[in-house]
C-alpha cells in the first residue's frame, strides 16, 4: 500500500498473471535494441551488439543477465544503460551461471560443471565409482525388446535430463547420453 497525503492507494501487482513474463520480456527486448542489441537468431534469450573491433553478448533467463565481451568499456556502459531502464545489481565477476561454474584467467574463461556432476552421482548412487576411459562400447545395443522394464522409468528419465544438460561442458559424454536418452521409453 501506498500513503499519499490524507488518501491510502492499494497497487494491482501482476506477477501472478500468465501473460506478465511475456511482456516483461517484450519490453526488455525492445530496450536493448535501443542500444543496437540484436536478438540470436538460434537463442532468443542471447542479444549481441556488434562493432568492427569488439562484441558484448547479454544473455538473460529469467531475471539473471549474463554481459561477456571483448571491451570492459562497451559492458560498463551497457550495465549503466540497463541500471537507468531497470532495477539492477552488479554481481560482479560471473563465478556459477545456470548452475555452470565458471573460472577466469588472465586471458581465458573456463566453463565447469563438477558440483552438477557430483550432485548426479550422488543421485544416482554412483559417487565412490571409479571412472571409464571409455564410457560406453560404440556397439551396444540398449533396445528393449519388451521383455525388461525400469523398476523406476520416471527417475531414469530425469537423470537423463539432468545428463543432456552436464553435455554443455562434457562434450565427451554427449555420444552415451544421445544412445540412454533414445532408450528412455
Amino acid at each position: 500500500m501506498l500513503f499519499g497525503g490524507t488518501k491510502v492507494y492499494r497497487l494491482n501487482i501482476i506477477y501472478g498473471l500468465n501473460q506478465s513474463p511475456r511482456v516483461w520480456f517484450e519490453k526488455f527486448s525492445l530496450t536493448v535494441s535501443g542500444i543496437v542489441f540484436h536478438r540470436c537468431h538460434s537463442d532468443h534469450s542471447v542479444f549481441v551488439r556488434r562493432t568492427k573491433s569488439n562484441f558484448v553478448v547479454l544473455a538473460i533467463y529469467i531475471d539473471d543477465i549474463l554481459l561477456i565481451g571483448s571491451d570492459s568499456s562497451r559492458i560498463l556502459e551497457t550495465k549503466m544503460y540497463l541500471k537507468r531502464h531497470f532495477v539492477t545489481m552488479d554481481m560482479g565477476r560471473t563465478k556459477y551461471f545456470l548452475r555452470i561454474e565458471v573460472a577466469h584467467k588472465k586471458y581465458s574463461v573456463f566453463l565447469f560443471q563438477r558440483k552438477y556432476a557430483l550432485d548426479l552421482l550422488k543421485e544416482a548412487g554412483l559417487l565412490g565409482r571409479k571412472p571409464a576411459t571409455t564410457p560406453m562400447d560404440a556397439n551396444v545395443n540398449l533396445w528393449f525388446d519388451g521383455s525388461h522394464k525400469l523398476d523406476n522409468p520416471e527417475r531414469y528419465r530425469k537423470l537423463i535430463e539432468k545428463l543432456i544438460y552436464l553435455t554443455a561442458t562434457r562434450l565427451d559424454i554427449t555420444f552415451v547420453v544421445g544412445i540412454l536418452s533414445r532408450s528412455m521409453h
